[in-house]
């Protein structure tokens, strides 16, 4: 059985778009939107790209190339996510090439074309090359809090459970993507149930989107267990709900950006060879679903391990410590940002007056 399809996403040129417009029209009502004439001036779709319009892979491997990543291999499932690997970025480019080259040459097995499904994600390529501006961040996008934040300060500050190794102490949530032909990200909703933006420095993707108001039929019966293929054969016993699930889809062309709210679930598919940067974000107007996550996660956390509570010396504290690590912060991550980041502006508004 098929999903359902309700209707595509709207798609706006974003010169004619003023940025009151798009604070009520999308992102206070909290409402996708593809936005077009955005990139003209960027210089990654000068640099990264080929006349004929391909990832210019040999400019990566010259310039980039020792730069270590992390890679998720598309046709192995690790619990929620895909499996990842670490390799340069050069490693990547090779294989990425060497597998071109066989595809055109002979027609490989299903279990080669498996392997051969490697996705470069979460390149926090502003944090190591700042010195190459590769964009400019759309106005729409710049109210920012998450990333401005992360310039200034760690998210977490306790070295006993926090290290540089460590993927949830992450330097910031601006990202360079890199996929063949064929290679996915499976169903989730974003980090903290941010807001994201995604623009496709080449090639085309295919977006499914399912609003928060229907998040509820993604997940068992017990509200733990989410979906991870929206294209595999769902188990109407196990996901009860799925089947009622009603999906708006879109195509994202080379140089559009997509607006992702929070908590939209979505699932996406490179249909070309691709490249795309995505941030992660947010501010005043989706800061409740920050809190909101926090919380549930919490809660989680602390119904995983009620049995030790009796037995152990802090429980409170180990209840933080695991929603950190499953969330990426915690209520004292979260109090402590907005603490830092409301002093700052109090600071700016006293200096300019």
């Amino acid at each position: 059985m098929g999903i359902k399809i309700g209707g595509e996403i709207e798609k706006v040129n974003g010169k004619e778009l003023s940025y009151s417009d798009f604070v009520e029209r999308y992102m206070e009502k909290n409402q996708p939107v593809v936005l077009t004439g955005l990139m003209d001036d960027w210089r990654a779709c000068r640099d990264w790209v080929t006349h004929s319009g391909k990832p210019n892979l040999q400019f990566f491997a010259t310039h980039f190339g020792k730069s270590k990543v992390q890679v998720a291999d598309c046709g192995t499932r690790d619990f929620t996510d895909q499996k990842r690997l670490e390799m340069t970025v050069g490693d990547f480019v090779e294989q990425w090439h060497g597998d071109s080259i066989q595809e055109h040459s002979t027609a490989p097995s299903h279990a080669a074309r498996s392997k051969m499904l490697l996705y470069l994600k979460d390149w926090h390529f502003v944090k190591e090359y700042p010195e190459y501006t590769a964009y400019t961040t759309p106005m729409f996008f710049c109210d920012d809090w998450l990333n401005t934040y992360l310039d200034n300060y760690r998210m977490h500050d306790d070295p006993n459970i926090y290290s540089e190794s460590n993927d949830v102490s992450c330097s910031d949530y601006r990202f360079v993507y890199m996929g063949a032909k064929g290679t996915w990200t499976p169903l989730h909703a974003d980090v903290f149930r941010s807001y994201s933006w995604s623009a496709n420095v080449c090639g085309k993707k295919r977006w499914l989107f399912l609003p928060p108001s229907q998040s509820h039929l993604l997940f068992d019966r017990n509200m733990k267990s989410c979906v991870y293929n929206i294209f595999d054969d769902v188990s109407e016993t196990k996901f009860p709900g799925f089947a009622k699930a009603v999906w708006l889809e879109c195509t994202q062309e080379q140089n559009d950006i997509i607006f992702v709210p929070s908590g939209w679930y979505h699932q996406v598919h490179n249909l070309d060879d691709t490249i795309s940067i995505n941030h992660n974000w947010f501010n005043a107007n989706n800061l409740r679903w920050v809190w909101d996550i926090l919380l549930r996660d919490y809660n989680e956390a602390k119904e995983y391990i009620e049995d030790i509570k009796d037995i152990c010396d802090d429980f409170e504290g180990l209840c933080q410590r695991n929603l950190a690590a499953n969330t990426g912060m915690n209520f004292n991550d979260f109090l402590l940002f907005l603490a830092r980041f409301f002093l700052c502006q109090l600071d700016s508004t006293s200096l300019s007056q």
